[in-house]
């Protein structure tokens, strides 16, 4: 790839270019994924990581999924966040998808940690993403002797981004609601070719997220798994209708957390 912008300190981030667009985008399109490898560095890793055994620490172990504006703040991502070359390249990537500018530069940075048995009901939940791209960044996957990973599992491109969110929000309680239990089957994965992706840390996992039915598999109620999700592109995100459905994802959530 080529070179990074000057605006990364040298001892920051490996070089992401708009230039990687069309390979990503080919490798998104025929396998389901495209990877930017050793992308985040392992000083990053660590500090997100002592973030992670912090809110353990205090709250015990469970679900947590932190999506409001602060919690990045102090994790070391900010620069990666505000980087010129990877707003391009979403940029590119979202052009190519949808043949039109984007409604927003924001990035939309999600962590994801999964632990003990509450952890396990937010495994194999199958859903599409609201956005376009989604980035999935391994904070902390379980590596020991038979330990279950929490790979990443998809059924690549299952549909088009649908440019009605009426249609769109329809369709997703549909796959993720009614629909839910059937995407779990071995037998179903197997028909429809679902791909199993093995997550390293510090490496970049691209993925039309508002085309592809995806879900993390089980980890043991032991380990802890974290993961950063980078979401851009919201093509319903100056509609109306899209508060419905936030609402509606909080209060599953809510939902999971009560049982």
């Amino acid at each position: 790839m080529n070179a990074l912008n000057n605006e990364l300190p040298l001892d920051a981030f490996a070089p992401v270019t708009a230039g990687s667009a069309q390979a990503l985008a080919q490798s998104m399109d025929e396998s389901g994924v495209g990877v930017l490898q050793a992308i985040v560095p392992d000083s990053v890793l660590a500090k997100l990581r002592g973030i992670v055994a912090k809110l353990i620490d205090q709250n015990g172990t469970r679900y947590f999924g932190c999506s409001d504006a602060e919690w990045i703040a102090n994790t070391g991502l900010r620069p990666l966040m505000k980087d010129a070359g990877l707003h391009a390249l979403l940029r590119q990537l979202y052009v190519q998808k949808m043949g039109t500018l984007p409604p927003s530069e924001q990035i939309m940075p999600v962590m994801r940690v999964l632990t003990g048995t509450q952890g396990l009901r937010h495994s194999n939940n199958f859903h599409y993403d609201s956005y376009v791209v989604s980035i999935l960044l391994p904070v902390l996957i379980p590596n020991g002797p038979d330990e279950p990973p929490g790979n990443l599992t998809m059924y690549p491109n299952l549909r088009d981004t649908r440019r009605s969110v009426i249609v769109n929000i329809i369709e997703k309680a549909l796959m993720e609601t009614l629909l839910k239990g059937i995407w779990r089957l071995p037998w179903v994965q197997k028909r429809l070719a679902a791909k199993v992706v093995t997550l390293t840390p510090g490496n970049l996992y691209f993925f039309w997220g508002t085309r592809s039915l995806h879900a993390n598999q089980a980890s043991s109620p032991s380990s802890v798994r974290c993961t950063v999700l980078l979401h851009f592109g919201d093509p319903h995100a100056n509609s109306v209708l899209k508060g419905i459905s936030r609402r509606l994802h909080s209060m599953k959530l809510q939902r999971m957390a009560r049982d």
